[in-house]
């Protein structure tokens, strides 16, 4: 018989697309896509997408529910849902395993899981089922060193600084970090070459517990060797040279070769920093070092600008030259530009002076400023150290010299001032314009001596704190408060220079009042300033994405002519709200204030600030 191709492709296509009508109509299940023999179809509503929800049942404490629950991916997933029933199964089939490894990572060797499926319910209920069964401990951690280095005197088997010990829940996170802090503590005396070889691991359901036996090659001991530096284009070697804390032939140390890289990034002339050491010993048992930095550029310039209703329009614009000697010293030349005062100045910092972590720092500027309290035209000078104690604590030391001349409610007068300047800042928090936690503590006592017969002599001192507190683990919701207190003996105000006297309000005080607004005042409601200060504030922040965040926010002071305060009068309390606008560098700060107790013809109904970083 003759074949007729092309007659029996066309029949055999037509067959084919009858097939697939008759399955569609018909329902058939295999045609709807992998339901399993048994299974009820799945109805048409729920083709495009079988919703779900699931209960993780059994489980007794709440943080191994939690931890489950983050584990899921049927949880996660639940915004996907599958196609098919079939699909759904494949789905919680891996979200088991899953499951059982996170038991397991809590010590539950134990365990078992089933599930069900209630596909009557709509949406499907998922119910799955955990016996975790006991919390295997741990009954051995064993160290045994082989191979190179086995004999260092510096080896030890003590698992309690690996934070383990006998008897303690099995968990796997800690038994892998005590392989990491082995291998730490052999860096750290002198091993930077130990590695882990073998681990044996053996679980016993009958006595639900686990021992473990860890094989390390310590490798040998190594001594520190000549550093060689590469990629410098303007720094000076020795002055890098000058933060290598070892000398060659000690005993080697990772956390010294650690701080160092930490050190090197932290003075900000690099955007890279690696220190490597050599993959062999020298044969007197050295360990040659190369550090290969990358600079980055040392001279920048930039501007801002800020705005509030108390002081109008303000702007900055900087230049800065941060490698100025090839020594890492910094020149900061600025100009502050806003409708109640200007000034300009240059700033000259030279780190490591003298001594590792002290700074030589000198300044000198001109300023104009024209206040409801005063009016100044001011030359100033200073020169100091800076010492940074710890990671936290930095004490400071310096001679401040101005002239100025002042004109205020006792008419226009001249001062040159001679002071001795005092401070000491503890800083524990974790960012300078949006700290989330810690603290801060400043101290600050400057004795200042009038040159001239008009001037007179006194003392400047103030303390101020802040606090920050993380209430959710994801650090959006954070409450901070301050406090701030101030005493000036020695001269009654009407003889202090009014620049030196203490005022409050405005956007860095007490917001809601105008800037100085808040103290003694004249009989034109302007700003006398006074003796002593007392300033309290507290913040609500939430993060509401990465980018927008909003606070609320209480601020209260006053200023008063004792020495001491003697809250004669009652302190101006305000309240407010604002916006923040999270940036690469810091937030954006937009706040508006209203004053609670609001004084008659002196305070107006709020007030609205503009800045960057957040108000402390």
């Amino acid at each position: 018989m003759t074949r007729i191709p092309g007659l029996a492709l066309a029949i055999q296509s037509v067959v084919g697309v009858w097939l697939c009508l008759a399955l569609v109509l018909s329902g058939n299940p295999a045609a709807a896509g992998e339901t399993e023999p048994g299974e009820t179809p799945v109805t048409p509503s729920r083709a495009a997408g079988l919703s779900y929800r699931v209960e993780i049942l059994g489980v007794p404490e709440r943080a191994l529910q939690n931890l489950l629950e983050e584990t899921s991916q049927l949880i996660a997933l639940r915004e996907s849902p599958p196609a098919t029933l079939a699909a759904l199964r494949r789905r919680i089939t891996a979200d088991l395993a899953a499951l059982e490894t996170a038991l397991r990572s809590e010590g539950y060797y134990g365990s078992t899981i089933a599930y069900e499926i209630d596909r009557e319910s709509d949406p499907v209920t998922v119910a799955i089922h955990v016996s975790p069964g006991p919390a295997y401990r741990l009954a051995r951690y064993q160290i045994r060193y082989v191979g190179p280095g086995a004999e260092s005197p510096r080896l030890s088997t003590d698992i309690e600084p690996l934070g383990l010990h006998i008897g303690m829940p099995a968990r796997a996170a800690l038994i892998v970090e005590a392989e990491r802090l082995v291998l730490q503590q052999l860096r750290e005396r002198a091993h930077p070459f130990a590695r882990i070889v073998n681990r044996q691991v053996i679980i016993d359901h009958a006595d639900t517990s686990m021992a473990v036996t860890v094989e390390v090659e310590a490798g040998p001991a190594a001594r520190f060797g000549p550093v060689t530096i590469a990629g410098l284009t303007s720094v000076d070697d020795d002055y890098v040279r000058a933060f290598i804390e070892w000398t060659e032939g000690e005993p080697y140390d990772q956390r010294k070769v650690e701080s160092l890289r930490a050190e090197l990034l932290g003075t900000g002339l690099f955007t890279s920093v690696r220190v490597d050491h050599a993959d062999t010993l020298e044969k007197t048992g050295a360990l040659p070092f190369t550090i290969t930095v990358a600079e980055r550029k040392h001279r920048s310039i930039g501007a801002g600008v800020s705005f509030s209703t108390d002081i109008g329009f303000g702007g900055e614009v900087f230049w800065e030259h941060r490698n100025l000697f090839q020594h890492q010293e910094r020149l900061h030349v600025f100009a502050n530009v806003a409708e109640i005062s200007q000034q300009g100045g240059a700033i000259f910092r030279k780190p490591h002076f003298g001594r590792r972590h002290q700074d030589l720092l000198a300044t000198a500027g001109i300023k104009h400023q024209d206040t409801d309290a005063f009016e100044e035209l001011s030359l100033s000078a200073f020169g100091g150290l800076e010492r940074r104690l710890d990671d936290r604590w930095q004490v400071s030391a310096g001679i401040p010299i101005e002239y100025s001349v002042l004109d205020d409610d006792q008419g226009e007068r001249t001062f040159t001032l001679f002071g001795l300047s005092l401070g000491a800042v503890r800083d524990s928090s974790d960012s300078v314009l949006d700290a989330t936690r810690g603290t801060r503590l400043q101290l600050s006592l400057t004795p200042y001596y009038g040159l001239s017969g008009e001037d007179s002599s006194f003392v400047v001192s103030e303390a101020s704190g802040t606090g920050y507190l993380s209430v959710t683990k994801d650090r959006r919701v954070i409450l901070a408060g301050r406090s701030k207190i101030g005493f000036i003996p020695g001269e009654a105000t009407a003889r202090l220079p009014a620049n030196k006297r203490f005022y409050a309000g405005g956007g860095g005080s007490i917001r809601g009042y105008e800037f100085q607004r808040v103290g003694p005042l004249d009989q034109n409601n302007d700003p006398l300033g006074g003796r002593s200060l007392v300033e309290v504030g507290a913040e609500v922040r939430l993060k509401l994405t990465e980018k927008i965040g909003v606070v609320a926010f209480a601020d209260g002071g006053n200023v008063y002519d004792d020495v001491v305060p003697d809250f004669s009068r009652q302190l101006q309390w305000a309240a407010g709200f604002g916006l923040r606008y999270f940036t690469a560098i810091g937030p954006l700060r937009f706040d508006i204030g209203f004053p609670i107790n609001r004084r008659k013809d002196v305070d107006d109904a709020f007030q609205f600030y503009i800045s960057f970083g957040q108000a402390f």
